[in-house]
């Protein structure tokens, strides 16, 4: 894999395609959860400051698969015909998730909404990258 290119494919991986996506939602909600968790736990022990933004920190992680549902929605399509095409690198996968993450984050009044977009599209690339290394073909239907 490279930077911009991806190995070009005949068809989309959709079922490992769809299995990136849920982690891709998924994964920052178990992070806000681990971020409450630790708010929980060490609430003593915290200063002020650090236990309401760590707080608010998880809640965003925790309530993102609201907005990063509709995005994944939006960007499956593009990543499909991009896989198809071999243009699914790392930083087309940022462009990608940045450009529909500031257009979703528009439309909801959401100013990090690109960020939120770029990152939630590069963890769909790395774990669909662990499913199919190289772009491998898979055994089976």
């Amino acid at each position: 894999m490279s930077l911009i290119r991806s190995p070009e494919q005949m068809q989309t991986p959709w079922r490992d395609l769809l299995a990136a996506a849920v982690v891709a939602v998924i994964l920052p909600s178990a992070l806000g959860l681990l971020c409450l968790g630790l708010v929980r736990l060490a609430q003593p022990y915290l200063p002020a400051g650090a236990g309401v933004s760590l707080w608010v920190i998880g809640t965003a992680f925790l309530l993102s698969p609201l907005l990063s549902l509709a995005g994944m929605i939006l960007t499956l399509p593009v990543a499909s015909l991009l896989i198809r095409l071999g243009w699914f690198g790392w930083l087309p996968a940022a462009a990608t998730g940045a450009v529909l993450g500031a257009v979703i984050g528009a439309m909801m009044d959401f100013a990090p909404g690109a960020l939120a977009g770029a990152a939630i599209v590069l963890i769909l690339r790395a774990t669909l990258g662990l499913l199919r290394p190289m772009g491998a073909p898979q055994a089976g239907p």
